[in-house]
């Protein structure tokens, strides 16, 4: 049987030192517990931002022009 695997914390092994660090001040500061509580709430505010900036239905915008030609 192979021995387990030692932890690895996956957020540090996975971004750079100086962000790591950042995300660690941002958790003292908002005196949260937890990496993913911390994560979630980073998420939240640069995705929604204070007033919920991003429209409901993402799907409904479309790249296209919405009147390509004449119609024959």
């Amino acid at each position: 049987m192979k021995p387990r695997a030692a932890y690895r914390n996956e957020v540090k092994t996975r971004v750079p030192d100086h962000v790591y660090s950042a995300l660690l001040l941002y958790m003292e500061l908002n005196q949260l517990d937890s990496v993913s509580a911390a994560l979630a709430r980073i998420a939240a505010q640069h995705l929604l931002g204070s007033v919920g900036i991003l429209p409901a239905q993402l799907s409904a915008v479309s790249a296209d022009l919405s009147q390509p030609g004449p119609r024959q």
